[in-house]
């Protein structure tokens, strides 16, 4: 057998679908470990609300109107230990120069307390999964637990995405996908209680699956990527308020590259696909159901204020203003907003984003350049419609977390096709360079694009740490002294631990587009 061979054998050993999502699973659950411990308990946005809700909803609580009633906010009882949450980190919170020092011992008391929460009506399916860890302990273990929880459910959603890539794309640029759509505003969020996280991993897994579908499998998709794709999409819909929204913009998008015509054609002869088209809908019903008669998009007006002497024109022109800061959000605003990452980090996806978006309208057909124009389009355009049209009531209440399922498609979707083999009318440009010369080319922009963000994945840890350690502005080797607050896995170890996972992480996604075997070849 000539090396070459062997290379092939060990390839197909090492990058099977089975061990790709071993793989992914372990590294991306071990990451979110990381700053599931490097957060202290209560510092992600909301989680206080959203920690009480999954106790309530796990232990038989609907809530319960409070008085005077509330759209909004609904009465559950928890143990005191829980209860602390809401007024535990009142110290640091939006004070990004104070670390989590200042905050008091965490209290075991079990005695119940009432307690007004505003996420009592958001749907339930996240909240019962992490729920589960309060019949384990309900003081700060049981909620470190929950964190883990959540991280796992996350990491699930990556790994079956990876998955899916090595078993029926031959677009490894999917990989890298992957790792561009990983800011660390996902990282936080999902490792921390807050659906918001699981949402963004979960649309993560829905495009990458779309893409497979709408770009490689269009006319016979395989039965398990259907199958797949219906499972992770009905769990999606079914996870916040306006995941339905994004999930049918996913479909949408799925229609237009693979073509209306040949879709309705696939769902009159296949029964699996009709099992899927039906799955997807009636989850989709029954989230829309729970959505309109629950009032989950009612919300408290927290927003910056807005006049409401104001024409409509100058409030959309008001809420154009923050659409820079939703952007930063989306990349990554960490804690409550107060805590901003270095700027070469935003730099970094920016760069990298814009690159991916302008190739892909260089190799990309007429549909899937609309494709992408359109997603990058209306990830800024939604959110500016929607805050506008409740804006002189609410105020301006959104935050890039919201738009990061979107956003993630277009980044997905835009790599997908950059991906794709290239077009007759650029053959003659490239059969000027050799095939050694275009992969080098294209071995050395792969290294560099996934070496760039896993040191501004690395960055934003760090910072995020020692914001909380120390202070944003305490000093800068705080974990080789033991400084300031320290989480429950210890400073320099978890930072350790963060380093090397994400680099291996970096080191996968860099090496498998080139040594993945073509699926057809398996």
């Amino acid at each position: 057998m000539s090396w070459r061979e062997k290379r092939a054998v060990s390839s197909r050993l090492l990058i099977s679908p089975r061990n790709a999502f071993v793989i992914i699973l372990v590294l991306a659950f071990t990451s979110l470990a990381c700053w599931t411990f490097a957060d202290p308990l209560v510092a992600a946005p909301d989680e206080q609300a959203h920690l009480i809700r999954a106790y309530a909803l796990d232990h038989g609580q609907l809530g319960s109107p409070t008085t005077p009633p509330s759209k909004v906010l609904e009465n559950v009882v928890v143990p005191t230990s829980l209860y602390y949450s809401a007024i535990y980190p009142i110290c640091w919170h939006m004070k990004e120069q104070i670390p989590a020092t200042c905050s008091a011992p965490w209290p075991t008391s079990s005695k119940p307390a009432t307690i007004a929460i505003y996420v009592d009506h958001y749907p339930p399916l996240y909240y019962l999964f992490v729920g589960t860890a309060t019949y384990v302990s309900h003081e700060a273990n049981g909620i470190y637990l929950m964190r883990l929880i959540s991280s796992l459910m996350g990491a699930i959603m990556l790994a079956l995405a990876a998955y899916a890539i090595a078993r029926w794309s031959k677009r490894r640029s999917l990989y890298l996908g992957l790792y561009v759509a990983l800011v660390p505003e996902a990282y936080f969020l999902s490792s921390s209680i807050n659906p918001s996280g699981f949402e963004i991993m979960t649309s993560i897994c829905v495009w990458t699956l779309v893409a497979i579908f709408a770009l490689e499998h269009r006319d016979d998709p395989p039965h398990g990527l259907v199958a797949l794709l219906a499972v992770v999409a009905s769990i999606d819909v079914l996870i916040r308020g306006l995941t339905p929204l994004w999930v049918a913009l996913a479909g949408l998008t799925l229609i237009v590259l693979a073509g209306p015509r040949a879709l309705y054609e696939m769902l009159k002869r296949r029964r699996d696909v009709q099992i899927a088209a039906g799955t997807v809908v009636g989850a989709t019903v029954l989230a829309l159901t729970w959505i309109f008669t629950q009032g989950t998009l009612n919300i408290l007006p927290v927003g910056a204020a807005v006049p409401k002497s104001d024409s409509m024109f100058a409030v959309i022109h008001l809420v154009s203003s923050y659409v820079q800061g939703w952007l930063r959000e989306m990349v990554g605003i960490l804690g409550w907003l107060d805590t901003e990452l270095p700027s070469i980090v935003y730099q970094s996806w920016y760069a990298i984003v814009i690159a991916v978006l302008v190739l892909a309208l260089v190799r990309g057909n007429w549909r899937e350049r609309a494709v992408v124009v359109a997603l990058s389009a209306l990830t800024v355009l939604i959110p500016v419609a929607l805050v506008s049209r409740q804006a002189k009531i609410l105020g301006v209440v959104w935050q890039g977390r919201d738009s990061l399922p979107l956003a993630v498609g277009a980044v997905i979707m835009a790599i997908a096709v950059c991906g794709a083999p290239t077009r007759r009318r650029a053959q003659r440009a490239a059969e000027r360079v050799s095939s050694a010369t275009r992969q080098m080319i294209a071995r050395y922009t792969l290294v560099g694009v996934v070496a760039v963000l896993g040191l501004a994945n690395l960055l934003g840890f760090y910072t995020n740490l020692r914001r909380y350690a120390v202070g944003r502005y305490g000093p800068r080797f705080f974990f080789l002294h033991h400084q300031g607050w320290s989480p429950p896995t210890g400073q320099l170890l978890t930072l350790l631990v963060y380093g090397v996972v994400t680099t291996a992480l970096a080191g996968v996604l860099m090496v498998w587009p080139w040594l993945s075997p073509n699926p057809n070849e398996a």
